[in-house]
């Protein structure tokens, strides 16, 4: 666990609002319920859970042994493969809060048990832990999102496809795997990757995947 102490660490947070990779919460009400925001940000490209701060971004503090207890019986109990969380705690006006980063997985998917003992599997859109459309589930189920590198190019690639979509409105995987002479299979791994990013939206259409600017 490590101590933070910067001010301007939560007001930066909370003027950046929740996202693909910040959620906050008041307090953990249900295990079963912030699980499946554990799931979500493991299955996508990680994030930190901050536990004390209302949506709107007012700090109320917690008690943060207690909200770190049911992080990780939830993290236990509800989560397979079971996720491991690192913790920080941060001083703002006097109250605690809680900070649970919750790292990508090289071991996607993860699913939440729930109370039928039914396996379920969430990702992040934008600021929503969501059941992903099919396709997406069977990318993730047959591992195709685990250990992608993400070098310069893969950078230059992200740049390319955010103005393409500035000037076109949307794509389907066939059109970006001709934009940029690559296998449809390698087309859709890094559309769902950027997607997963919080970069871009999708629609589905049967089976067709169309994805536009957030």
């Amino acid at each position: 666990m490590r101590n933070l102490h910067s001010i301007g660490l939560i007001q930066k947070w909370i003027k950046e609002g929740e996202g693909s990779r910040l959620d906050f919460k008041t307090k953990i009400s249900s295990r079963l319920k912030i699980a499946k925001n554990l799931v979500a940000f493991a299955n996508s490209r990680g994030g930190k859970l901050v536990v004390g701060v209302e949506d709107k971004g007012f700090v109320v503090g917690v008690d943060y042994e207690g909200e770190k207890f049911e992080l990780e019986k939830a993290a236990e109990q509800f989560c397979t493969p079971r996720i491991r969380l690192r913790f920080s705690k941060l001083q703002h006006q006097y109250k605690t809060i809680l900070i649970a980063e919750v790292p990508e997985s090289n071991t996607k998917p993860h699913f939440v048990i729930d109370k039928n003992k039914q396996k379920q599997l969430y990702v992040r859109f934008a600021d929503a832990c969501v059941t992903p459309p099919p396709a997406i589930q069977q990318m993730l189920e047959r591992g195709e999102l685990n250990g992608l590198k993400r070098t310069h190019d893969y950078e230059i690639a992200k740049k390319n496809l955010l103005e393409f979509l500035i000037l076109n409105k949307n794509l389907t995987v066939e059109k970006w795997a001709e934009h940029r002479n690559i296998s449809q299979q390698n087309a859709k791994r890094f559309l769902v990757d950027i997607l997963l990013e919080g970069c871009i939206t999708v629609k589905v259409k049967t089976q067709e995947l169309t994805f536009n600017l957030t």
